[in-house]
This record gives C-alpha cells, sequence and structure tokens, in this order.
C-alpha cells in the first residue's frame, strides 16, 4: 500500500503545474510544522529535529524558486520572509519551543491561502480569455462563412 501511495505522489507532483507545485511545498511545510508542535509538546526531540528540517527544506525551496529578476521587490520580500521563518524555526529547536513554530505556521498558512487565491483568479482570467477567444472565433466564422 505505501509504495502505491509514493507512486500517486511521484505522480502527482510530475504533472503538477507551477501554481499547484507551490501549493505542494506550502502544504508540505505546515504539515511537518504541525509534526513538530506535537513532537515538542510529546518531548520528542529526534522527531522534532526531523520535522524541523522537514519544514526548512520546503522554506529553502520556495527561497531558491524565487526569481529575484523577473519578481522584483515581492520576491525579495518573499525570500526576506523565508529567512525569517528559517531563523524562527531555528530558535524554536534552541529553545523546544511549540509558540515559535506554530507562529511559522500562521505565516505558511496566511501565504498559502494568498497565494491560493491569486493562482485560482489566475486560472479563472486564462478561463474567461479562453471562452472569449472560441467565442469570437465562431463568431468571425459565422460571419465569413
Amino acid at each position: 500500500m505505501q509504495g502505491k501511495l509514493n507512486t500517486y505522489k511521484k505522480n502527482d507532483v510530475g504533472t503538477a503545474d507551477r501554481g499547484r507545485l507551490l501549493l505542494m511545498i506550502y502544504d508540505h511545510c505546515i504539515k511537518w510544522a504541525n509534526n513538530a508542535v506535537e513532537a515538542i509538546n510529546n518531548g520528542e526531540i529526534a522527531q522534532k529535529n526531523l520535522a524541523l528540517v522537514k519544514v526548512q527544506d520546503g522554506i529553502n525551496e520556495l527561497s531558491y524558486s524565487l526569481d529575484l529578476e523577473k519578481g522584483g521587490e515581492i520576491a525579495k520580500n518573499l525570500q526576506n520572509l523565508y529567512a525569517f521563518y528559517n531563523q524562527h524555526l531555528v530558535e524554536a529547536n534552541l529553545k523546544n519551543s511549540a509558540s515559535h513554530v506554530k507562529e511559522v505556521i500562521a505565516m505558511l498558512q496566511d501565504l498559502r491561502d494568498a497565494w491560493s487565491k491569486a493562482i485560482s483568479t489566475v486560472r479563472k482570467d486564462k478561463n474567461t480569455a479562453g471562452r472569449l477567444q472560441q467565442s469570437s472565433q465562431k463568431s468571425y466564422i459565422s460571419m465569413v462563412g
């Protein structure tokens, strides 16, 4: 069963568009951050460390994927925010602080929600533009045909 689940996940990642991949990375970070909180609360140091490393890996992936040239000020601000998240998670690990991790979770969730809305809006706009183009083509064909 685990093998089939891993195959499904690989296929999901392999076929996802950029927007979906971005949301998947945020989901990964949030999931592992919640695991870190649980591990801290249960006194499971090794699990906490593993979970925090997974969160930081995801945050680093988000940071590395930024196009600072095209993204301008927004990309630079996101890069600074991701650096802040990583620093906050280091402090969480050193202080064994679930509250530090929860703060990062809240910020990640807010950004994830904002990206989700933006991606949805872009998809709707593309679909609307596609339908308008098809409608225009049909109108043109009926006029000349």
